[in-house]
């Protein structure tokens, strides 16, 4: 009945058909059509494989959603794409039964027979755009059998043929790195790779740009978009959230509950603070060391409020990333350097695990030097201690 009692206000109030910020991906709505979706765009008319990496929690699965809708119904490009989405792992009877939509007339067992059979159907005219999400999971993880490993390999073959193809552009999406594996696994498909684009987090600008996108598809044509978030908020948006796409949601998500709950009439950035368990002090500068010592605390509050938009696959984490995690643990402050030195790898791969924890959401990150130290969250200091 709650549920109920505020769509009803927000419907009177802003004129909203439906809560806006929602965890669920809309099609329709993307933030970022410059920065992001532009160059991913243009390689329709010359790419071949495109790699698409990002944080958990950064829009990869909404680039290719929204890939898929405009290539569906925009006739510019409906006229010359055919769009083929893959949301889940791929494997060959995966890649198979997405491509059941051709109805072919021929038997399809090899990936010549399936490369054969798209171009005597296509015949020029139009291409195949095959988007394909979690591509990570083509890579080869520890606890692989030899079918599976030998299986990943016979995949990542057929894409290299389909790309191969005149009539197919690939784009994968996938964890940071997983374009680097794929290539290491099968090294012809690093030749046909024509663009690697990383999702960053998001500015304040395209904050703003994702709020009012969310609202304006909730808004009836007839009515004017009406946002309750001043602009400070929206910067205290981007910050709390740390400009990931599903945070901000999140984060806007309880801000309107909020407010419908306590009869405010707007949101502040004072109130996105407020929920958010941090000072304006430490949010804006960190400037002194008490400042210092209280925002670390703050962090780790934060870490709490938070950690169910930071999941993480432990079968995501190698047997090194692991071994750095157990390093971390049973330490304050650990450097790229020390992080090298302790688990005899070198200081670049340290490097490389430690970031890569960052954006998985168990460690923070503050300057050390010319370098940053990175601490775990107590959270999970434990788990990694027993581990």
């Amino acid at each position: 009945m709650a549920e109920l009692d505020y769509l009803e206000r927000i419907k009177k109030k802003y004129g909203w058909e439906s809560f806006p910020f929602s965890l669920d991906l809309i099609p329709e709505v993307f933030a970022g059509k410059e920065k992001i979706l532009n160059p991913i765009m243009q390689q329709l008319a010359f790419g071949s494989v495109v790699y698409i990496e990002g944080g958990y929690g950064s829009g990869k699965s909404q680039v290719l959603k929204h890939m898929n809708y405009k290539l569906n119904k925009d006739p510019a490009y409906a006229s010359r794409y055919i769009p083929v989405y893959i949301p889940e792992p791929l494997t060959r009877e995966v890649l198979l039964s997405a491509f059941s939509r051709f109805d072919f007339k021929r038997r399809i067992e090899r990936i010549g027979d399936l490369v054969e059979a798209l171009d005597g159907e296509l015949g020029g005219k139009k291409h195949v755009v095959l988007l394909v999400d979690e591509a990570q999971e083509l890579a080869v993880h520890e606890n692989d059998t030899p079918d599976i490993v030998s299986e990943k390999g016979t995949t990542l073959q057929w894409i290299r043929a389909l790309a191969d193809s005149r009539g197919c552009k690939i784009f994968l999406t996938g964890l940071i790195n997983f374009g680097k594996k794929l290539n290491e696994m099968f090294r012809p498909l690093e030749d046909r790779v024509t663009l690697k684009f990383t999702l960053e987090r998001m500015d304040v600008r395209t904050t703003k740009e994702l709020i009012m996108e969310r609202i304006k598809h909730f808004t009836p044509e007839s009515q004017k978009p009406i946002s309750p978030f001043t602009q400070e908020a929206i910067e205290m948006i981007n910050v709390v959230s740390g400009g990931y796409p599903r945070a901000i949601l999140r984060t806007c998500q309880e801000a309107v509950i909020d407010m419908l709950t306590n009869n405010r009439e707007s949101i502040d950035g004072d109130r996105i603070i407020r929920l958010s368990g941090r000072t304006r002090e430490v949010v804006m500068s960190p400037s002194t060391e008490s400042a210092i010592r209280e925002g670390k605390r703050d962090l780790e509050r934060e870490m709490k409020a938070i950690k169910d938009q930071l999941a993480y696959d432990k079968d995501a984490l190698n047997t090194t990333e692991l071994e750095v995690l157990r390093f971390l643990a049973t330490r304050e402050e650990v450097t790229p350097q020390g992080a090298a030195d302790g688990c005899g790898i070198t200081q670049g791969t340290a490097g490389n695990i430690l970031r890569k924890l960052k954006e998985m959401g168990f460690v923070f990150r503050k300057p050390h030097g010319r370098t940053h130290s990175y601490t775990m969250y107590s959270i999970y200091r434990r788990e990694f201690t027993q581990a």
